[in-house]
Parts: structure tokens; C-alpha cells; sequence
């Protein structure tokens, strides 16, 4: 369920949800990145918005949204910090926007 709903708002978002070769990592200096198949951009993964790195594009863009501005007034910014209070939060925000992009499909 959640790799489907971050593939839905990528993608509605306008960004790529990107296919990669997880059997073939390039080394870096400190980790292991991919080059999309479809973009060809140098790649770490694909969006989960549970983490604070993804969720703050989804975040920013959500707030530049008129239709969501309900749903951004629920939350404060604030309670998506930190592990597990904050990724249960995050993870509620994107399960809303979610919803609210598939009822407008």
C-alpha cells in the first residue's frame, strides 16, 4: 500500500518514479546509487514519504496546493519530526493527500 500511494503522488506531483536495477548499485564515496532507467538521473531510490528527506518535497508541495490546504491546517509542521510520533505523522499526512488525489481521479 505504501509503495503504491508514494508512486501515485511522485508521479502526480510531476516527478519521476524511477526504474532502477536494484542488482546494480554504483559505489560512491559512502553509498550505494542507481541510475533511472527512465530519467537517467543518479538515483539513491524512490520516494517514502515516511522518511524526513521525502516527505519534505511532499511537504512543500502539498502547502503550494489550494485543494489541500484543509489537510496541510491538520497538521503541525512540527509533529513530523523525529521517529516514531513523526513518521506515524508523516505517515497519516500522506495517507490524506493520498486519498484526497485518488478521489479527485
Amino acid at each position: 500500500m505504501k509503495e503504491e500511494r508514494d508512486r501515485f503522488i511522485t508521479e502526480y506531483m510531476g516527478q519521476c518514479w524511477h526504474d532502477y536495477d536494484i542488482d546494480k548499485p554504483i559505489n560512491t564515496y559512502s553509498l550505494e546509487a542507481y541510475i533511472c532507467k527512465k530519467c537517467k538521473g543518479f538515483i539513491l531510490g524512490n520516494n517514502d514519504f515516511t522518511t524526513e528527506e521525502d516527505f519534505q518535497r511532499l511537504w512543500i508541495w502539498a502547502k503550494e496546493q489550494k485543494n489541500m490546504a484543509d489537510i496541510v491546517a491538520k497538521f503541525d509542521e512540527a509533529s513530523f519530526k523525529g521517529s516514531e510520533a513523526g513518521i506515524n505523522n508523516r505517515d497519516m499526512f500522506a495517507d490524506a493527500v493520498y486519498t484526497r488525489l485518488k478521489d479527485r481521479k
